[in-house]
């Protein structure tokens, strides 16, 4: 009897289910689909042997009486148990390609089943042939079950190797890997079985299908299912990948849970005790702390899961221990900025991408950007929905080019006329509603679209100048904003020459605003300046007074005009200090040779508490708020008489 392949299959299998039980998962989708496609392996395993036990007591009667029918009926059942096989390996494939839509998953998960229930019917329906060769060691089976087999197997491999092509860049790269290998491990080791049966001439055969079956398991499992995959090498917490996996388990079956993420500022705790120290005693305090799994989804974040039913106890435990134990246990002197997102129940959100994309919208927002502790009610979860909703909009409105140019006239003191005017920009949703740019500028920066809304900012401008004779619209020159990402692009000067250079417009009419950017980018900034200034272009240092925008600055870039902010202003109005800081600052900034703009006036009393600043224009709701072209034009005729 040639069991002995069958045997070393059957090993294999039972250390990958030692393996996988003993180590720390994150109980997500992918680990319970593999254990069922392990599973049908080993049942597969353990009815090859069966079948080959029973054939040996059918042909010797003396060691044991197995009817025939029962034989081969154990026979037949290990045929379909290598179908059953095939078709958890196509589950585990159709995990990744319907990943967004368990509705696909499920269809074409029972059309392929009902064509593999049609096999299992023929195939007991159909009779089977059961052997033993002359040696009495080699026992297999013949007939159409076993072509049906073939048949069957290969429909469930054709399949799965189909939607891999179709849709492996959907896919996880190393399950697109690893199920190849899988079967084509699967598929030599079927050849093998088949050629052999066929020429063996009843010498030895070597039954290779399930050593084959249990090998390839062994390929998938360390390439996909293997925890340490899944694991933070430093802390060794559950990592990002994991997190994501657990999160569309939640959703999947419904467990009420609690997350608890705590965002600590790595500068701080590298320079104090090293980046490594901190994040292992922050892991080891977490463990203590009871929770149900700990995750280190980035390298400043852990993410540590209860259950919903100690929801009061949990927020006041995860506050008070930050501030008032977890610092003296470990002998932590310095206060590191810590901050604490409590989020109560995850089904406010709709699904693993919609929580993910709002944990990183809150850390990222200034607006809570001193708070230590933010606890995400319903109220906050509508919030940010509306705010995805509108960044929707503004993604749809951006990708079909629907923007528009608004223009705010600026006042010249000196001419008592409206001179300049700044360029802005805001988009057009699909109802036609104009959306600010307040709800897009700072998420095009972060994705580097920016970049493109720029130069068809500029572009537009320019378009504008070139219908229309400034002189005679008594402007001289119109300002664009450069965000801190255009300042870093190498060809911006040529970009920008390139678009003036296509409408035939004198660079005298154009005014580029700068604002401050980091120093990283401050050299490539200069060489576009200088580029430009030789061109013809002018420059304005735009929201001086907020952020680190600073004399030295002024002194360092090529600028001919400085813009106070809004806050800036209105802070003159306001305060005492502000207004004898500004009054200083505006003088020196005059001494230098610059021109200087006062943003954000809105009523008379400001324009009268500035008669006696130098200030060369004033732009504000005083005159006039941004207004589309033909607007704007109409108020430049009607003002500038």
């Amino acid at each position: 009897m040639n069991i002995l392949l069958q045997i070393a299959g059957f090993f294999i299998m039972l250390t990958i289910f030692i393996f996988y039980f003993i180590d720390r998962k994150a109980e997500v989708r992918s680990n319970r689909q593999f254990l069922y496609f392990g599973i049908a392996i080993f049942i597969s395993l353990i009815l090859d042997v069966t079948s080959l036990l029973f054939i040996d007591y059918l042909y010797n009667p003396d060691l044991y009486n197995i009817p025939t029918i029962i034989t081969k009926v154990v026979c037949k059942l290990y045929c379909y148990s290598c179908v059953v096989v095939t078709y958890f390996s196509l589950l585990y494939v159709l995990m990744d390609v319907f990943y967004d839509s368990k509705k696909k998953y499920r269809i074409t998960g029972l059309i392929a089943l009902t064509v593999n229930l049609v096999g299992f019917v023929l195939m007991m329906l159909l009779p089977i042939e059961v052997y033993q060769d002359k040696t009495g060691y080699n026992d297999y089976t013949a007939g159409y079950p076993v072509t049906l087999t073939y048949i069957f197997t290969f429909f469930n491999m054709l399949l799965t190797v189909g939607f891999i092509v179709a849709k492996r860049k959907k896919m996880y790269k190393k399950r697109v890997l690893g199920v190849i290998i899988y079967l084509s491990i699967w598929a030599f080791g079927a050849l093998v079985q088949a050629i052999e049966n066929y020429l063996s001439n009843n010498n030895f055969i070597l039954l290779t299908v399930g050593f084959s079956e249990a090998i390839g398991a062994m390929v998938v499992y360390i390439l996909l299912e293997n925890p340490a995959l899944n694991i933070d090498k430093v802390t060794g917490a559950l990592n990002k990948r994991a997190f994501s996996e657990y999160l569309d388990y939640c959703y999947e079956t419904k467990v009420q849970t609690q997350f608890i993420i705590i965002d600590y500022d790595t500068t701080v705790t590298t320079s104090i005790m090293g980046y490594d120290s901190f994040a292992r005693l922050l892991n080891k305090y977490l463990i203590r702390f009871k929770v149900k799994k700990i995750f280190k989804t980035d390298k400043n974040k852990f993410v540590a899961i209860r259950y919903k039913k100690n929801y009061d106890k949990n927020i006041e435990e995860a506050i008070s221990n930050f501030k008032d134990v977890f610092y003296k246990e470990n002998n932590i002197h310095s206060r590191i900025p810590v901050r604490i997102l409590f989020i109560s129940n995850i089904f406010l959100f709709h699904n693993t991408t919609d929580i993910l994309s709002a944990i990183d919208y809150i850390y990222e927002q200034r607006r809570y950007a001193n708070e230590d502790f933010i606890n995400v009610t319903s109220d906050v979860v509508s919030r940010l929905h509306e705010k995805f909703l509108v960044d929707e909009k503004c993604d749809i409105a951006f990708a079909n080019k629907r923007l528009e140019v608004y223009y705010q006239p600026i006042f010249s003191r000196r001419e008592g006329s409206f001179t300049a005017a700044e360029a802005l920009v805001r988009l057009v949703d699909e109802d036609k509603n104009l959306i600010p740019p307040v709800n897009f500028i700072e998420e095009m920066e972060r994705d580097g679209r920016i970049v493109e809304l720029g130069q068809l900012v500029f572009e537009e401008v320019c378009r504008f100048m070139s219908e229309h004779d400034i002189n005679d619209l008594g402007l001289d020159y119109i300002e664009v904003n450069l965000s801190a990402i255009q300042c870093g692009q190498d060809n911006l000067a040529d970009v920008y020459i390139g678009i003036m250079e296509k409408y035939k417009i004198n660079p005298k009419y154009i005014n580029l605003e700068i604002t401050e950017t980091g120093d990283a980018v401050k050299n490539t900034l200069l060489k576009n300046m200088e580029r430009l200034k030789e061109y013809g272009v002018s420059f304005s240092l735009d929201d001086f007074g907020t952020g680190h925008s600073n004399l030295n600055y002024i002194v360092e870039m090529p600028v001919e005009i400085v813009k106070f902010d809004k806050t800036m202003v209105t802070k003159f109005f306001e305060n005492k200090i502000a207004t004898y800081v500004m009054s200083s600052t505006v003088n020196m900034i005059k001494q230098l040779g610059h021109k200087i703009v006062f943003e954000g006036l809105e009523d008379i009393n400001q324009i009268r508490a500035i008669e006696d600043l130098d200030v060369d224009y004033i732009q504000g709701y005083y005159y006039s708020k941004p207004l589309e072209k033909e607007k704007f034009k109409e108020f430049l005729i009607d003002n500038n008489k």
